[in-house]
C-alpha cells in the first residue's frame, strides 16, 4: 500500500497544529481581557486536596481530548493522501490461455508426479494467463477448466501430483475416468491432444492459445486422432503445442518433436532435476512473438476504508467525552 499524495499529511498536520495553537492563544487573550477580579492569598485554596483532584481531572480530560482529536485527525489526513495499491496489468498476457495436458497412462505413472511438479513450477512464472488442466489415457477428463485463480491452480496441481504417490491419501485421483475398459487402447496421445485443443472456450475470440503436453508418446492401440492429425487440428485452431517428455529419445520423441514444431511449438526432455526455467523462457519467447503490441495498463485502487473507520471511531469517542465534560 502507498500514498498517492504522500505530501498531504506533511502539509495538513502542521496546518492543524498552527490553527490549534492560534486558537489556544486567542482563547487565553480573551480570558485575560475578561471581568476577572484579583484575589490575594489563594495559595491555601490551590493546596487543598479537593482542588488538586479537580485540577487532575481537568488535565486528564484535556489529555484525553487531545488524544482522541489526534486519533481522529491523523487517519483523516492519511485518507486525504489517497492510500491504495498500484498494479501494472499486461493486456497481452491476460488474453492468453494455456491448457496443461497430461498423459496418465501406466507408462507415465512413475513420472507423472515430476511432470505435474514441472507444470506447477512453470505456472508460478506466469502472470495473468488463464490456466486449465486435462488428464487423458484412452479418454480425457477435465481436472479444472481455464481459470486465472492461481491459488486454485496451485492447489489442484499439488493435489494431483500427490495422487501419483503409491502411499498417497490425496483426495485427488488423477486416473479416475481416464481409462474406459470398453476401449482396447491406452495412452492415446492423439485423442488426448485433440481433446485439449477443443477444451479452449471463447472460440469466436482471437486469443493466443497454447497446450503444454506431458507425455512419452508411447501409444498402444488406435484412437480417433493420430498425433499428426491432432497437431494439424491445433494448427488449424491457431493453438501452439509444447511438450515435456520424460523419455526423450527414440522415434516416439522424434514424432512428438515433429508434431509440436508443426504447430510452432517445441518438445523438451523432462530432466530429473526438474529445471523449468529454460522451458518457461522458451515458451514466453515463442508466445511473445505472436502477441499484439499493447502497452501495459497502470491501475490504481484507492483503499480509504481503514483510515476512515478509525476517524469515525475517533468521532464516536469524542462526542461522549465532550458531553461528559459539559456536565
Amino acid at each position: 500500500m502507498n500514498l498517492a499524495w504522500w505530501w498531504m499529511p506533511l502539509v495538513l498536520i502542521p496546518v492543524v497544529l498552527v490553527i490549534a495553537g492560534l486558537g489556544w492563544w486567542l482563547a487565553g487573550r480573551e480570558s485575560a481581557k475578561g471581568d476577572s477580579v484579583p484575589v490575594a492569598h489563594t495559595r491555601r485554596l490551590t493546596r487543598l486536596p479537593a482542588y488538586r483532584a479537580a485540577l487532575g481531572r481537568q488535565q486528564m480530560r484535556l489529555v484525553g481530548l487531545a488524544v482522541i482529536v489526534g486519533v481522529t485527525l491523523l487517519p483523516l489526513t492519511i485518507a486525504a493522501a489517497r492510500p491504495g495499491t498500484e498494479q501494472t496489468i499486461d493486456p497481452e498476457k491476460r488474453n492468453r490461455d494455456i491448457m496443461l495436458c497430461l498423459d496418465v497412462s501406466g507408462s507415465m505413472f512413475a513420472t507423472d508426479r515430476a511432470v505435474l511438479n514441472n507444470f506447477s513450477e512453470i505456472v508460478k512464472n506466469f502472470e495473468g494467463e488463464r490456466i486449465g488442466l486435462m488428464l487423458f489415457n484412452n479418454q480425457t477428463v477435465t481436472a479444472f477448466p481455464l481459470t486465472d485463480d492461481y491459488e486454485l491452480v496451485s492447489e489442484q496441481l499439488e493435489g494431483y501430483a500427490d495422487g501419483f504417490s503409491y502411499y498417497s491419501d490425496s483426495e485427488y485421483d488423477p486416473v479416475t475416468g481416464t481409462a474406459n475398459p470398453r476401449i482396447p487402447a491406452s495412452s492415446l496421445v492423439g485423442d488426448g491432444l485433440a481433446s485439449c485443443v477443443q477444451g479452449f472456450d471463447h472460440a469466436d475470440e482471437e486469443r493466443p492459445r497454447a497446450v503444454i503436453l506431458g507425455s512419452d508418446n508411447e501409444v498402444h492401440g488406435s484412437g480417433v486422432y493420430t498425433l499428426g492429425e491432432a497437431a494439424d487440428l491445433a494448427k488449424e485452431n491457431n493453438v501452439r503445442v509444447y511438450a515435456l517428455n520424460p523419455m526423450a529419445q527414440g522415434s516416439n520423441h522424434a514424432q512428438l518433436s515433429e508434431a509440436t514444431e508443426r504447430t510452432g511449438g517445441r518438445a523438451w526432455a523432462l530432466d530429473s532435476s526438474g529445471s523449468t526455467e529454460d522451458v518457461t523462457e522458451s515458451i514466453e519467447e515463442l508466445e511473445t512473438a505472436r502477441l499484439p503490441d499493447v502497452a501495459p495498463v497502470h491501475v490504481r485502487t484507492d483503499l480509504p476504508t481503514v483510515p476512515m473507520v478509525l476517524a469515525l471511531l475517533g468521532l464516536l469517542c469524542l462526542y461522549p467525552l465532550l458531553w461528559w465534560w459539559r456536565r
